[in-house]
């Protein structure tokens, strides 16, 4: 069946706007309004009032054109969304990146964690597929690059990239919808920690949870538990570990 009997979102229309190869219907008057200006608007109507803020209705009014020419450059909302992730992730700056390939895929989850902290709002987009924009490319490109000359498969490179994408993606969403949740708990992601850990040691029976009382009464959330950008890097480096340990297989003799 085809994308228009079934309604599904056709992948050559998403990859012209996030290109920007696809040009403008032809109804509806031409003038200063361009893709780039109805995305930058659209962002900025996130910045201020979330996601969920963001209309083609708020996006003409902003700009002083009608609704309906806004949808001459982008068909549904869904692609402007598409557009907005692309847009705010921008090019991976990796002029300071290290030479090594660890170092780079490092500096990789690092700063794609920032890029997205920044904007906290890119948690409520929800993924759609692969990387199809120029901008999202370009740091799964860069990724590919980290690995080249590692000996790893192309497979295995693919893959790894995968779960070390996931992993930020997912601490970045713990992070701000712990962030969010301030003003209904009043705890931070570090005070979370030692209340945790003196909730579960005083709170939870031993008998029926030993494991679970025995890491509490460790020490594990006291007050000298990691920060969030700590934990965040126990876990790059965790994942690292096992890439390296990918590495060195391959430079094994047979």
């Amino acid at each position: 069946m085809t994308a228009e009997r079934t309604g599904a979102r056709d992948v050559e229309t998403m990859i012209d706007l996030l290109w920007r190869t696809r040009p403008p219907g032809s109804r509806g008057p031409r003038g200063a309004l361009s893709l780039d200006r109805i995305v930058e608007t659209a962002m900025e109507i996130a910045d201020a009032d979330g996601v969920g803020g963001v209309s083609m209705r708020k996006i003409a009014e902003r700009l002083d054109v009608t609704t309906m020419s806004l949808y001459r450059y982008i068909p549904r909302k869904e692609d402007l969304l598409d557009l907005m992730f692309d847009a705010v992730m921008g090019k991976p700056d990796t002029g300071a990146w290290p030479e090594d390939w660890r170092g780079r895929l490092t500096c990789y989850a690092l700063d794609a964690r920032a890029t997205m902290l920044a904007r906290p709002w890119l948690c409520d987009i929800p993924l759609s597929g692969p990387p199809l924009g120029p901008n999202n490319l370009s740091w799964l490109e860069a990724a590919l690059a980290s690995l080249d000359g590692t000996g790893l498969s192309d497979g295995d490179m693919v893959g790894l990239i995968m779960i070390l994408t996931n992993y930020v993606l997912s601490d970045v969403r713990q992070v701000v919808s712990i962030n969010r949740a301030v003003p209904r708990t009043g705890f931070t992601y570090e005070e979370w920690g030692e209340i945790y850990g003196r909730t579960l040691a005083t709170r939870i029976d031993p008998a029926r949870f030993p494991h679970v009382v025995r890491v509490a009464t460790s020490g594990v959330f006291g007050p000298e538990a990691a920060s969030g950008d700590e934990d965040f890097m126990y876990g790059v480096d965790f994942l690292l570990d096992g890439v390296e340990a990918l590495v060195r297989r391959g430079d094994a003799p047979d």
